[in-house]
């Protein structure tokens, strides 16, 4: 089968006369398109370019042309792995520029791909050839000229340490805008001014890969340096690995496991944080004027006086501050964040703002901005929120496989841009909901990973849409049958606006892990999620099967694919509005499953559901648990042969919650 690339609802049993036809590198789909209308699509492409400047044509390609496949390479072939233009174009003038190290090549290189001008340079030709070559998946032969090459990879790792320091909503979103703008402005922004922005193969996510030419400049220092410069606390490792273009073409897997190897050295080098508490640019690298981020007014403390940073209480204050509760001691790296939050008020919001509208065409996505965490409690007189954590599953092998630099340049992008996807779907599907916007707050998302804090009413809706959604971006959309190759497994902790966000993460984290091993079990065809409820900032014991029943009744099911889940909510949404089925009762049978053997329940099951209407919701449990209900119990097969687990803990666990 075939999908139509112009409209994906409109599918081919056969590739039809006068189409192309390509597969999808990361998800497999078999995408078809009239040749007519591809190369209508390439000729405007080209048209649209011709009187444009290289970092016109640059900036175009990456924000205004659909993932249309690169097909000079295949003209007599169908169903190859086609990469996308965008990419083919950018990476021919990166070939061009480590071949001639003239920023010259840019604009002659792009018209030459696009046939706007042919060029009779060598290098130009070869760069053509090369980009063609690796597309068919063929070696380079000693004839064709080659080039010495430095590649770049590094990026920021243990960013949660960094982030989640204090509950101050300044602060959490002052670190997530100063890493996320560091990656996606800062860094392209210093390759631009010393290379050319092409050099850079990937920026997004906290990491960066390049191929510049062979070259003596410190580039893996100088992205240290700005990282230590602006952030002072978060951990960044960069590495130069100097090989050929031929090598990395021809031995891509070989040279990425030597650079892999070289940057665990580097992060080995550096486990001590070396902080001049003294020094800092939290400007550093901007080159735009309007994006300057204001000082806040600040005294520096004098070097004998010892106080502690009131907003991380891990690190000495060498500054004080004016705040609303008076004047307080802060350390540089939290003064940096505050003032990168007090610069980024919208956060992620306009660019959510700019998806919805791109797709839509007009209204609002469904997100409200927020002043503080108060806020996102405040939602529906709740006064609990959720911290929403998510990673991709399966990531390591997809990494692992890939080929050449055509699959990692658009694996990342995809990765990337299903991420932005899923998080606006979420919050989209909250506000349906609810009925009205939804405060949150993104504190980081890129690559396979998602950190939100959104209100807990509905916070387990709003997952699990998240999970379907990027789930989807990675199925087989030819093929049905057929399991996503990459899913999203989630951990949601749910407690009091004021409990500490360090706190929340901790719960979130160990959450997802057992909802990454439960999809594992399933070998990771399908997303899941993990929840909790912390009611107090007391740590909270995941484990509830312990005591004397152990063995007997499991106390909650704890993790659910996201349909499970999905159909969990939808169940406790029929409860409520029927009124058939109110709370005490849910407790009821929650308090006696906790206490009784698999028997007893089962008899006072049977006997309390002989004098309530309790068998209206049964067929939900039993969807729930795929025909595994019986008597009150979900009956799974465990290591120690039939188990059973109480459903009733988890109803009452977020009942207040959907």
């Amino acid at each position: 089968m075939y999908i139509d690339f112009t409209d994906e609802k409109v599918r081919h049993e056969k590739l039809p006369g006068g189409y192309i036809s390509w597969v999808d590198i990361v998800t497999g789909t078999n995408y078809c398109m009239k040749m007519d209308d591809y190369g209508k699509k390439f000729k405007m492409i080209a048209q649209n370019i011709s009187m444009m400047n290289s970092d016109e044509i640059y900036e175009y390609l990456k924000n205004d042309v659909d993932e249309i496949p690169y097909i000079r390479p295949y003209k007599d072939k169908k169903d190859v792995k086609a990469p996308s233009l965008k990419d083919a174009a950018t990476l021919a003038v990166c070939f061009a520029y480590a071949m001639d190290n003239s920023n010259d090549v840019r604009l002659e290189m792009y018209h030459h791909f696009f046939e706007i001008e042919k060029s009779q340079s060598e290098s130009i030709n070869t760069a053509l050839k090369m980009v063609d070559m690796l597309a068919l998946g063929e070696k380079f032969e000693d004839s064709i000229r080659n080039a010495d090459i430095k590649i770049i990879k590094g990026g920021v790792y243990k960013t949660k340490k960094y982030i989640v320091e204090n509950n101050d909503i300044k602060c959490l979103r002052g670190s997530s805008y100063l890493l996320d703008n560091i990656n996606r402005v800062r860094i392209p922004d210093y390759f631009k001014e010393k290379f050319i922005p092409e050099a850079i193969i990937y920026c997004g996510g906290g990491n960066v890969f390049a191929v510049v030419p062979d070259n003596d400049v410190d580039i893996e220092y100088d992205l240290e340096r700005l990282y230590e410069d602006v952030t002072i606390t978060a951990q960044s490792a960069f590495i130069s690995y100097r090989t050929t273009l031929k090598d990395l073409l021809n031995d891509y897997k070989d040279v990425i496991r030597d650079c892999e190897e070289m940057l665990e050295d580097r992060k080995k080098l550096k486990l001590y944080l070396n902080v001049d508490p003294n020094y800092g640019d939290v400007n550093k690298g901007i080159e735009d004027k309007d994006m300057v981020i204001n000082e806040i007014t600040h005294k520096q403390i004098e070097s004998k006086s010892k106080l502690i940073c009131k907003f991380c209480n891990l690190r000495d204050a060498h500054y004080t501050i004016q705040t609303s509760e008076g004047e307080k001691g802060v350390c540089l790296s939290c003064l940096h964040k505050i003032e990168a939050g007090t610069y980024a008020k919208s956060g992620f919001h306009e660019e959510f703002q700019r998806m919805h509208l791109k797709r839509f065409g007009q209204g609002q996505y469904g997100g409200k901005k927020v002043q503080g965490l108060d806020e996102i409690g405040a939602f529906k007189n709740n006064g609990y929120m959720a911290l929403i954590y998510g990673d991709g599953n399966n990531f390591g092998n997809i990494i692992k496989n890939i080929k050449n630099v055509y699959e990692m340049m658009y694996f990342s992008r995809k990765a990337e841009s299903s991420a932005f996807k899923a998080t606006l779907e979420a919050i989209r599907k909250g506000y349906e909901v609810e009925g009205e916007e939804i405060p949150f707050e993104v504190i980081e998302l890129g690559g396979d990973d998602i950190f939100i804090i959104t209100p807990a009413k509905s916070s387990l809706i709003m997952a699990s849409k998240l999970i379907e959604t990027f789930d989807m971006e990675f199925q087989n959309k030819s093929d049905i049958n057929k399991s996503a190759n990459v899913t999203m497994s989630i951990g949601v902790a749910i407690s009091k606006y004021s409990t500490p966000i360090r706190n929340m993460f901790e719960l979130a984290n160990k959450l997802l892990k057992k909802a990454k091993s439960y999809s594992k079990k399933m070998d990771n065809k399908i997303g899941t999620v993990s929840f909790a409820v912390l009611e107090s900032n007391m740590y909270l014991e995941l484990n509830r099967d312990k005591g004397s029943n152990y063995d007997f009744i499991h106390q909650g099911i704890l993790n659910y694919t996201w349909i499970e889940m999905t159909k969990l909510v939808d169940l406790i949404l029929k409860m409520k509005e029927s009124k058939k089925m109110m709370k005490n009762h849910i407790y009821k049978l929650r308090d006696a499953a906790s206490m009784m053997l698999p028997l007893e329940f089962r008899l006072f099951y049977m006997y309390d559901r002989s004098r309530s209407n309790i068998e209206d919701f049964e067929k939900g449990l039993v969807e729930i648990a795929n025909g595994c209900f019986e008597e009150g119990l979900f009956k799974f097969s465990g290591e120690n042969g039939m188990e059973y687990y109480s459903p009733w803990y988890d109803i009452t666990e977020i009942w207040d919650y959907v």
